[in-house]
């Protein structure tokens, strides 16, 4: 929902900034074109009106994981999308296997794509926009020519439904089976806990079983105690 925000657990690793997952998006970008750190400063060139050297390029590659972190405004996110040629939705994807916390909010990495492409109960207001653009709700001249061309036609709201519908299922087919994995050996992990607890845990991964005797029986078997 809108503004959830949280306190971190301090088991938690720091949370994410989402320029981190703009330069790691970017890097990918640069390697899907085959472009060398100095090759991407030269295509970048004309959109940004500068050159960047070859260790701006590799220190804002090396925002996401480490140190220190770049900022990035929005047109310069708009001079990536035109320089590699991927679309500005690119920059927003997760990294896989990420699923650490966004900052300020309570969603995870692993969730930007709903972020970007929007829940299901904040379509209609999406929709509206779509209407504002000039795009229409499909007719029976759009289903005619979506069954003639085995696609829908691009003036229609059907048709961000319908790419929207796509890259969610690509995406979870992606993560589900992963999560799914997680999950099930976390469950494994904590019903064993609950049966052995955490001294029998401690005491089975050292096999020592000292670990496993509570206090006042070591105290009883402690001479002199």
């Amino acid at each position: 929902m809108p503004g959830r925000k949280r306190t971190p657990s301090p088991q938690e690793p720091p949370p994410v900034n989402l320029n981190e997952v703009i330069a790691y998006n970017f890097r990918r970008a640069r390697e899907l074109r085959g472009l060398t750190q100095d090759e991407a400063a030269v295509a970048l060139e004309p959109f940004l009106g500068q050159r960047l050297t070859q260790a701006s390029i590799s220190a804002l590659e090396r925002s996401y994981g480490g140190d220190k972190r770049r900022e990035f405004d929005a047109q310069e996110i708009l001079a990536f999308t035109c320089a590699f040629d991927v679309p500005l939705m690119w920059f927003f994807l997760p990294p896989p296997q990420d699923a650490r916390r966004l900052q300020g909010t309570s969603d995870r990495v692993n969730e930007l794509y709903t972020l970007a492409l929007g829940r299901e109960d904040q379509l209609d207001e999406l929709y509206a926009r779509f209407r504002e653009l000039g795009m229409t709700e499909p007719s029976e001249v759009d289903d005619t020519l979506a069954r003639v061309f085995g696609a829908p036609t691009a003036l229609t709201l059907r048709d961000y439904r319908h790419r929207r519908k796509e890259m969610l299922l690509a995406l979870l087919d992606d993560y589900a089976d992963k999560v799914d994995a997680t999950a099930d050996e976390m469950g494994q992990f904590f019903d064993h806990l609950r049966k052995v607890g955490i001294r029998g845990l401690v005491a089975e991964k050292l096999n020592d079983h000292d670990y496993a005797v509570p206090p006042a029986a070591r105290r009883r078997k402690t001479p002199g105690a």
